[in-house]
C-alpha cells in the first residue's frame, strides 16, 4: 500500500496549560467509568473538596463549584504547573528519537499523520487523549511519569491512524472511543508497552490493562510474540476480541 507522506510529520510533543479544558474534562469525568476504571476518582481523590460535587446534581452549580476550584489552584499553583511542563518537555526529549525508531519499526515505516501534538496539564487524573488533533491531557503529577504517558498517548494516535488505513473496510467505522476497537487499542498499548525496548523508553516495571481487559492479555500478548507483526497481529486480535465482544465493553 503506497501512503500518502504529505499527511505525515515527525511529532515533537509540546507541553502547555490550558485550564479551560481542564475545567470541561472535570465536568465530563465526573460521572464516567469506563473498561472497569471510575474516573471520578481521578478527581476526587486528588481534590477531596469536590467530593461535594456527589450531592450536587444541577450542572450549572457543578459547573460553578469546579470552575472557582479550579480558578484558585490554577492561580495558587500556576507557576508550579509551568515548571512541571518544562520538566516533562526535558523528560521526553530524552527519549524521544528512541521511541521514534522503535515505533517505526513496528508499523512498518508508516509515520505519524500531522497534528498538534500536544500534553495538557491537567490537575485531574483522568487523561484523556483526543485523536483528531493529536492532542491529550496529563496529569501533572502522574505516578507513572511523562515518558510513560507520552508512549502511551502517541502509540494510540499512530494505532488508530494505520488501522483504519491499512484495514478501512474493518476499521473505518468503528468507534475510536468505546466497543472494539477502544478495546484492541487499549489492549495493544498494554502489549507493546510491556516489550522490553518500550520498557527502556517509559522506564516503568509494567504497563497495568484496563481490569476488564486483564483476562484477554495473556492469549494477545501471544499473539504478538508469536507474529512479531502488525498486521497479523491487527486481525488476528481482532478476531479474538470479536468473539468475546459480549464480555468487553457493556
Amino acid at each position: 500500500m503506497a501512503w500518502d507522506f504529505s499527511l505525515f510529520m515527525r511529532p515533537h510533543i509540546k507541553f502547555k496549560l490550558n485550564k479551560s479544558l481542564d475545567i470541561k474534562m472535570a465536568e465530563a469525568f465526573l460521572d464516567f467509568k469506563c473498561g472497569g476504571v471510575d474516573f471520578s476518582r481521578g478527581i476526587m481523590n486528588v481534590h477531596p473538596k469536590l467530593k461535594i460535587l456527589k450531592s450536587v446534581k444541577n450542572k450549572r452549580k457543578r459547573k460553578k463549584i469546579i470552575k472557582a476550584h479550579f480558578d484558585n489552584f490554577y492561580k495558587k499553583h500556576g507557576g508550579y504547573l509551568k515548571n512541571k511542563a518544562a520538566e516533562f518537555n526535558t523528560e521526553w526529549k530524552t527519549v524521544e528519537s528512541k521511541f521514534l525508531s522503535e515505533t517505526n519499526k513496528i508499523f512498518k515505516g508508516y509515520h505519524f499523520h500531522k497534528g498538534k501534538y500536544i500534553g495538557y496539564l491537567s490537575i485531574i487524573d483522568c487523561n484523556p487523549r483526543f485523536i483528531k488533533d493529536k492532542t491529550f491531557q496529563i496529569f501533572y503529577f502522574h505516578p507513572s511519569g511523562a515518558r510513560y504517558v507520552v508512549a502511551h498517548e502517541l502509540l494510540h494516535f499512530i494505532f488508530y491512524d494505520y488501522a483504519i488505513n491499512k484495514f478501512p473496510k474493518i476499521f473505518k467505522k468503528l468507534d475510536t472511543e468505546n466497543g472494539i476497537f477502544w478495546d484492541l487499542a487499549e489492549i495493544f498499548n498494554t502489549t507493546i508497552l510491556s516489550v522490553s525496548e518500550f520498557k527502556k523508553i517509559h522506564g516503568q516495571k509494567n504497563a497495568p490493562p484496563y481490569p476488564e481487559h486483564k483476562k484477554y492479555i495473556p492469549q494477545i500478548t501471544a499473539f504478538w510474540k508469536k507474529t512479531q507483526d502488525i498486521d497479523e497481529w491487527l486481525l488476528k486480535s481482532y478476531e479474538y476480541l470479536m468473539t468475546n465482544k459480549n464480555t468487553l465493553s457493556l
